[in-house]
């Protein structure tokens, strides 16, 4: 089948909701379906492996990177040329009312995955200029108004859509299906000392952070924690790989905390950079709490590194108290990330075990019966 893929974030930013769409359009390819993409047109292009078509679009002004679709352009007649099966949306905002619109005038089964909790994200993204108590309440009935359309929704964790569900979200089917993680490409075999030699880690107990370094992901957390635990750990240190829009605030805060030779941020890293830094550092540290899913904690287990994580949402779905890494509270994280540092040798055997219950593989096949679910309910003319 032909899957045509929408997504509200594009190249050449890179977040949690493209590297969950590009993981799944892989591993549909790999059992020889076809994929498209519909995407907001920016500034740049890059070369891409699959067919893009750009849509008209402006940038956020409060949150640069992120854009919003102006005009449909010829979306039907490109949709209509390739001859599309399924549509799927990676997006809440104007490429889901779009998508929405393209499945109903070709008469196509629509499903939407859900990957951002947009209650939270709201106060990043909104150019309204409203308090935050009162958007709060119309994201959510935005929300609801939304999801009952969809003929599948997706939710990549069952506490997310337990959360959905709790706030009267209702949809017409509902699936949980996480990201898949590709247990080829994220592997202990990766571990290669010359990434933590590059950054001037040599020798050293290296913690490492993945993430765009945005406000909402809680770096500030983690870099409290460090610089509580740091005076009895002299050859602790944290490699934070991403870049952001708050990339200037987490570096004074770390000039502030005295962690400035501690904290090494070392930008974007390409896939296979990330993959042998996983494999390399010690541990991976999580304290966001907007993660729907959380991928880099699958990537990480995967390369046999175990992960201290905030206890919230999708995370202890995955992580698991003393067996792959360990859990903390906002306030507690210094004593999870001590926790971890300690029981390594110990965690480190059980993580590639739960990375491979999450494999591409396994992910993919579980899409494929969503879209046929999805297709069963078009059929039937619900």
């Amino acid at each position: 089948m032909k899957i045509a893929m929408f997504t509200d974030s594009f190249h050449p930013t890179v977040d949690g909701a493209v590297v969950s769409m590009e993981r799944q359009c892989e591993g549909l390819e790999r059992r020889g379906h076809e994929v498209v993409v519909i995407a907001p047109d920016a500034n740049e292009r890059c070369e891409y492996p699959r067919p893009v078509h750009y849509l008209p679009s402006a940038e956020f002004r409060s949150y640069k990177g992120y854009r919003i679709v102006v005009s449909p352009s010829d979306m039907l007649d490109y949709l209509r040329q390739e001859r599309v099966d399924i549509v799927h949306c990676h997006g809440l905002a104007s490429m889901a009312i779009l998508s929405l619109t393209a499945a109903r005038a070709l008469k196509l089964p629509h499903l939407l995955t859900f990957h951002t909790m947009a209650n939270e994200a709201i106060k990043y993204y909104s150019f309204l200029g409203l308090r935050e108590d009162l958007m709060v309440p119309l994201v959510w009935v935005y929300l609801r108004n939304m999801l009952r359309r969809p003929h599948v929704v997706i939710a990549p964790s069952r506490p997310v859509k337990d959360e959905l569900v709790a706030n009267r979200v209702e949809a017409r089917s509902w699936d949980v299906i996480p990201t898949g993680v590709d247990c080829t490409r994220f592997s202990p075999s990766n571990r290669d000392p010359a990434i933590l030699a590059r950054h001037g880690l040599e020798g050293k107990r290296v913690m490492l952070h993945v993430g765009r370094l945005s406000h909402e992901k809680r770096l500030d957390i983690v870099l409290r924690g460090m610089a509580e635990i740091a005076p009895s750990r002299p050859d602790l240190r944290l490699l934070v790989a991403g870049s952001g829009p708050a990339e200037a605030h987490y570096r004074n805060l770390c000039g502030s905390l005295g962690l400035s030779d501690r904290v090494v941020f070392a930008g974007f890293m390409p896939d296979d950079e990330l993959a042998g830094a996983y494999a390399t550092c010690d541990m991976l540290v999580l304290a966001s709490t907007f993660e729907t899913q959380g991928l880099v904690v699958l990537e990480a287990m995967a390369s046999g590194t175990p992960v201290a994580g905030m206890r919230f949402r999708a995370i202890p779905e995955f992580v698991k108290e003393g067996v792959n890494g360990c859990l903390f509270d906002e306030e507690s994280c210094a004593e999870g990330m001590a926790r971890c540092l300690d029981g390594l040798a110990t965690l480190r055997g059980n993580t590639t075990a739960t990375a491979k219950e999450h494999s591409v593989e396994s992910c993919t096949a579980k899409l494929e019966k969503a879209y046929e679910h999805a297709t069963d309910m078009r059929n039937a003319g619900l």
